[in-house]
């Protein structure tokens, strides 16, 4: 792509009837470079156009003649141009053309960043070339609708001891940071951390989907075959018995299914599944492990705490989890909640049972233990 900037830089420094020198000594640079710009060997750098379009009282864009059609041609083969280009440096040095001449154009921008990520991320020589100016570019990015894409992308090639500034940017939903570790280890090349993240990615999204679906509308009969599948779905990833690291989450799912039951007259499997969510909720409360499985290879052979706050890889890495508090339902205050909640109106029937009662005490003394131990 061939720029017109050396020659409106002459024609512009004639009409103000100043030398090469003076103009060099206004930006702040040797005669030499000035007079390499205007023979076309080089160019200045991105952040020194605007100071010679102020000086000579145009704009970026009249200084570098994009007029509107050739601003659009040029568009048009841009991303054409870059497809044909393999060699990762070329392609860099291609993309700073265009920022260099558009230098206001964030998708130019993104797209350097992007390449800069996918070309040096595993090679700290070449990120070290390239991290200056990525980090010129990135304060402006962060105020586009690249936003969530620039962020994943320093997430994949920060240092460690940047990486948790950066993810505390990133939204939970959407652009999750999870997602951004996967692309971190994805980057670097990673392939058994890829593994790791991509399992814990599916714990959480799992957990998170399964929690979080309320089929009210449907009634209790409806909740009923919903809650069902769901618990099914659950003895699944033990090969047809609950996995540990999942037992405080199908107690707390069952004991939603026989409120349903009791609220469809289904008085019999209801008090089942009752006994046997608290059976389930006493028997992972007492589990000695710190950390439980949760299902295999499905999720990466890892194990997790009872709280669902940290999991561990086959090889006793821990990891944070995210967007997970209370789904164990470990706290008990959490099932004391659904036991007493008025909302729960379909427990009515059967509250003032001494079953029922004896219940209630057993979790309302997990409930005041655990404030003890805080």
């Amino acid at each position: 792509m061939k720029l017109n900037f050396s020659e409106n830089l002459k024609k512009l420094r004639k009409q103000k009837e100043i030398t090469q020198e003076a103009l060099a000594d206004v930006l702040g640079v040797s005669g030499q470079s000035v007079s390499r710009w205007e023979i076309g060997i080089c160019y200045p750098d991105l952040e020194l156009l605007p100071s010679i379009a102020n000086y000579f009282g145009v704009s970026v864009d009249s200084l570098l003649s994009n007029d509107t059609k050739s601003k659009q041609e040029e568009h048009e083969a841009f991303y054409p141009t870059l497809d044909s280009i393999s060699d990762g440096a070329k392609r860099i040095e291609f993309i700073r053309e265009y920022c260099c001449k558009y230098p206001e154009n964030d998708e130019y921008a993104y797209v350097l960043v992007q390449d800069i990520k996918d070309y040096a991320a595993a090679d700290e020589t070449k990120l070290r070339k390239y991290m200056p100016l990525v980090e010129k570019l990135v304060p402006r990015l962060l105020e586009t609708r690249y936003r969530n894409a620039t962020i994943q992308i320093m997430v994949s090639i920060c240092e460690e001891k940047d990486l948790q500034s950066w993810l505390s940017m990133t939204p939970y939903s959407g652009w999750s940071r999870r997602y951004c570790l996967v692309a971190r280890a994805m980057a670097h090349g990673d392939w058994e951390h890829v593994h790791v993240q991509q399992g814990l990615e599916m714990f959480e999204s799992m957990a998170d989907q399964l929690d979080r679906r309320y089929p009210d509308q449907l009634g209790p009969q409806g909740k009923v075959q919903f809650h069902r599948e769901v618990l099914d779905m659950i003895r699944s990833l033990g090969g047809g018995i609950v996995p540990d690291g999942w037992k405080m989450f199908y107690a707390y799912k069952q004991l939603v299914m026989s409120a349903c039951l009791f609220g469809c007259g289904e008085g019999e499997q209801g008090w089942k599944n009752f006994r046997e969510a608290i059976a389930m909720y006493q028997e992972a409360h007492a589990l000695p492990e710190t950390y439980l499985s949760i299902g295999g290879k499905l999720f990466s052979d890892l194990k997790v705490s009872k709280d669902w706050n940290y999991a561990i890889d086959s090889k006793g890495e821990r990891h944070k989890l995210f967007a997970m508090v209370n789904l164990s339902r470990y706290n008990a205050v959490y099932i004391c909640d659904l036991l007493e909640n008025p909302r729960w109106a379909w427990f009515d029937s059967v509250r003032d049972m001494p079953e029922y009662c004896e219940a209630l005490s057993w979790v309302k003394q997990k409930v005041q233990e655990q404030r003890d131990e805080d």
